[in-house]
């Protein structure tokens, strides 16, 4: 342990590592369990105090000195920030904070309207039909909201699973403003919306509707995702005109953001062809897409370059990034055998792009960049920046915006 480092922390935070430390040496479930409830306390105790930066500075500090310890903390951190206990006419709830994601591309802007109180009940009835079990109480967030727009702190989400349990319990309870809210910079072709919300059960009992199975537990959750979509889709068009939807299952806040973050990369793609046939009103067969994995020591992400069929000029780029789960999946493969190339094949053509060039080596971009735009590599397997197509000078052909 670094003891210089670890002595910058403050004692709550050295406490919080120190106990972290117990709970990766012990060497039965019994006691990890008792270490468990300890760590959940202590981070309970950090978020009442209002000092969560307390756990951010932690996780600094075991980022680079024990990163077995730093994902322990990782994890419980998540969950006592996505979570809380209530209690209301002597009855203790769990509260699980959830996010509804939709997946969004658009030639347009894509929007981040308030919910009017009518479309709030007609969503919640839904949730409680599809996704939550039968003895959940629920709240969601009046305003659809951007990523921007959400909480990002361990602090924030406690704050924002708390409030909107208490309403859902109707005790008396903060409200979360949309006045607060930052308005997003750049406009996007493809990004996600979500849904917050938070659902509260009498504790220890069921919380989503896979869980009142009476077998085949781990088929069920699938199960629920087409219902789901079928009923909440024409809500979500009434919200979201002139989009292109992908509704994803609800789930706890955390996973189901990342799970929305991989889905987007699908929209991005989509979202790429629409827009360059739209904009130079030609069909998706007169483009060539080359796909090339890029990275310095290991496979980062996987970058699409756009041309004519007749020329090496991109005019066009669309970013694949790879998320921290999947990095090691990619590295022992042959490139044109790993499962993300794959994908982008498959999104590729299915929005009828024919023509696809994979370069088999991986491309080291940082040499190259001398500015934030990034490279895109074209046919020949060059790394170059997009530049708009001669007849088009006026218009914006740098790599399409998405989160």
């Amino acid at each position: 342990m670094s003891k210089p480092a670890f002595a910058k922390l403050s004692p709550a935070g050295q406490d919080l590592v120190d106990t972290c430390k117990a709970l990766k040496q012990s060497g039965c479930i019994i006691e990890d369990k008792y270490w468990e409830k300890l760590i959940d306390q202590k981070i309970v105790q950090i978020f009442n105090a209002n000092k969560g930066n307390q756990i951010d500075r932690a996780l600094d500090f075991l980022a680079t000195t024990d990163t077995e310890t730093h994902d322990i903390l990782l994890e419980h951190a998540e969950t006592m920030s996505e979570s809380c206990v209530l209690e209301k006419n002597g009855i203790h709830y769990d509260c699980l904070f959830i996010v509804v994601p939709i997946v969004a591309w658009t030639r347009f802007q894509i929007p981040s309207p308030a919910i009017n109180p009518k479309t709030q009940d007609q969503l919640i009835g839904l949730l409680k039909k599809h996704i939550s079990a039968t003895s959940v109480d629920i709240a969601i967030h009046p305003h659809l909201c951007s990523v921007d727009q959400m909480p990002k702190s361990f602090s924030e989400v406690h704050e924002w699973c708390d409030s909107l349990a208490r309403q859902a319990l109707q005790l008396p309870h903060r409200e979360l403003s949309c006045a607060d809210m930052p308005e997003e910079d750049l406009p996007m072709l493809a990004d996600t919306r979500y849904i917050m919300a938070v659902f509260c059960t009498p504790q220890n009992q069921r919380v989503f509707k896979w869980q009142e199975a009476e077998e085949k537990f781990a088929e069920q959750r699938a199960l629920c995702l087409t219902p789901w979509q079928n009923d909440a889709l024409p809500v979500f068009r009434e919200l979201l005109p002139a989009c292109g939807l992908e509704l994803r299952l609800p789930d706890a806040f955390y996973i189901g953001n990342r799970e929305a973050d991989k889905r987007i990369r699908f929209a991005a793609l989509t979202a790429s062809v629409q827009w360059l046939q739209n904009t130079l009103d030609i069909p998706a067969e007169a483009f060539r897409a080359t796909i090339a994995a890029c990275g310095d020591s290991q496979i980062k992400e996987y970058r699409i370059g756009f041309t004519f069929l007749d020329s090496h000029q991109v005019i066009y780029g669309c970013l694949w990034p790879l998320f921290s789960d999947e990095l090691d999946d990619t590295q022992d493969e042959p490139i044109a055998e790993t499962e993300p190339l794959q994908h982008i094949i498959e999104q590729l053509q299915e929005n009828g792009i024919k023509h696809i060039i994979c370069i088999n080596e991986m491309l080291k971009p940082g040499a190259h960049e001398e500015s934030e735009e990034p490279l895109f590599p074209n046919p020949a397997g060059e790394l170059s920046y997009v530049s708009a197509p001669d007849d088009f000078d006026d218009m914006d052909f740098s790599g399409e915006q998405f989160h």
